[in-house]
């Protein structure tokens, strides 16, 4: 079962002030009458850390800043911008405010920490295009064909961290690593975020995934 769908516009920016700028304009364009937008960081402290973040949200009303500390649930309807986080930050945030997504960007620190995300969902891309050049390899059409198949039947409302949905991600993980398939976590991790995957869950597997 799906936690989520990822209908709405996707956009990530290379982490430079004019790529940032773009970023926020992309945002704007994005907005409809009544809505605001949302400023995401993991801490309170990081939005102090750049100066043209900071300023839009201080600048504006209909600008909110939210952390993932904070519990990361928005105040109203309208574009998201993500700063710095990883694929798993993003599953976590969208598992519980998807519905009042009107567009998301997500601002890249390390561009290899979100390239299995960004080969899977195929943004728009904003800033310095160079940082995508080269995306993660596909996975193999096998355990694609595997996580569609426990995308549809782990129950996304629980952690896969124990009873039948663990017993359904391992048992399937370990018969592809029997079967001479590879599991590259953070590849597998990338697709789940993509695929409506929380962020817990899509750690967990990858976590499955490395240790065996």
């Amino acid at each position: 079962m799906f936690n989520y769908e990822t209908s709405f516009p996707i956009a990530v920016a290379s982490h430079d002030d004019e790529a940032l700028r773009t970023a926020i304009g992309w945002c704007a364009a994005h907005m409809e009458d009544g809505d605001r937008v949302t400023v995401w960081t993991r801490q309170k402290q990081n939005l102090g850390h750049n100066r043209i973040l900071s300023r839009f949200v201080d600048g504006y009303r209909d600008v909110d800043h939210v952390t993932a500390r904070g519990g990361s649930y928005v105040r109203g309807s309208g574009p998201v911008l993500m700063a710095w986080p990883d694929p798993a930050d993003i599953g976590e945030f969208l598992t519980w405010n998807h519905n009042k997504v009107r567009a998301l960007c997500v601002i890249a620190w390390d561009a290899d920490t979100i390239r299995p995300w960004v080969t899977q969902v195929k943004p728009a891309i904003l800033g310095d295009t160079s940082l995508w050049d080269h995306l993660s390899p596909a996975l193999d059409p096998v355990v694609e064909e595997a996580l569609r198949s426990l995308t549809m039947t782990v129950n996304h409302n629980n952690t896969i961290s124990a009873g039948y949905e663990k017993d359904q991600v391992v048992g399937s993980f370990l018969a592809l690593h029997d079967a001479g398939y590879r599991l590259e976590g953070d590849l597998l991790s990338g697709w789940a975020v993509a695929n409506g995957w929380s962020g817990n869950n899509a750690r967990r597997l990858q976590d499955y995934a490395e240790r065996i």
